[in-house]
């Protein structure tokens, strides 16, 4: 539309918006006023134009997500730090922080808001694989973990591809699922050396003493219940150790050249440690 007639034509929705006797006249049937404009502009335009100031009420209208701060995470944390696992109340309040916090990472509306939301984002990450980890019941860290897999790979960003999109973040969850293998693969060698160690002791005490039939437990005393909640978080499920390793695998590919070195970084330590590849884990 020209300039200077969609000017003019502003000009005229403005008093036909806003001019009392004809509000008093009309109300809010806009009939009159679309025919009053399209007789003089012309159908067409007129019906561009209202078009276009219907989307633009609508906008300015519409509620504005909130604005979420690293600061605002870190209150979150110490609710759910002090919330109580062994009361119903205490539960519902950590497994609310723990999806509370993944929605601020994931909802696309939060972060396209906020120009600094991979600050935001970072922090999110750092939270939910450390201190809320390390102090989660099995539950509570299976929803973290499935949340995490969620940030990496299903996020549906403002650049429209999918996955999270910011070098800080990658970092951040590069970081905190390194520490998660790390303690994953400690443990396993732990218990391997600690049940070689304990078969030992046993096959020393049968070649001196004729064992009763169920002397055999000593071999697994001390390991926890698979339906134990408040059990050793470590060694994890087999799956979500794959899950783990999954993404770090996936972000030696990351876009970002610091990120991919990262990523690449760890495996080797990893299997340096563990003295076997993990590529084809």
């Amino acid at each position: 539309m020209n300039p200077v007639k969609y000017f003019f034509m502003f000009l005229s929705y403005l008093w036909l918006r806003l001019d009392p006797i004809i509000y008093i006249t009309f109300r809010k049937n806009w009939t009159p006023r679309y025919e009053f404009l399209a007789s003089i502009f012309g159908e067409k335009d007129t019906d561009r134009f209202l078009k276009h100031r219907v989307q633009v009420v609508k906008a300015r209208h519409q509620k504005k997500p909130p604005v979420i701060l690293p600061s605002q995470v870190d209150k979150k944390t110490q609710e759910f730090l002090k919330a109580k696992p062994g009361t119903q109340s205490g539960r519902h309040k950590r497994k609310e922080v723990i999806n509370t916090l993944i929605f601020w990472a994931t909802d696309t509306a939060i972060n396209q808001y906020n120009i600094e939301s991979y600050k935001t984002r970072s922090a999110i990450v750092d939270s939910l694989l450390n201190h809320l980890f390390q102090n989660s019941l099995t539950d509570e860290s299976v929803i973290i973990l499935n949340g995490l897999k969620k940030i990496v790979f299903s996020r549906v960003t403002y650049l429209g591809a999918k996955g999270e999109p910011s070098p800080v973040v990658h970092d951040a969850i590069i970081a905190g699922v390194g520490r998660l293998l790390t303690a994953h693969y400690n443990e396993l060698v732990r218990q391997r050396d600690e049940k070689l160690d304990k078969l030992t002791k046993i096959k020393l005490i049968k070649e001196i003493k004729k064992a009763d039939k169920d002397t055999g437990s000593l071999a697994f005393s001390g390991t926890p219940r698979k339906d134990d909640e408040y059990k050793h978080q470590f060694p994890l499920e087999p799956k979500y150790a794959h899950l783990l390793l999954k993404i770090l695998k996936h972000y030696r590919f990351s876009a970002w050249p610091d990120s991919r070195k990262r990523a690449k970084s760890l495996i080797e330590s990893m299997e340096k440690q563990l003295g076997f590849k993990l590529e084809d884990i």
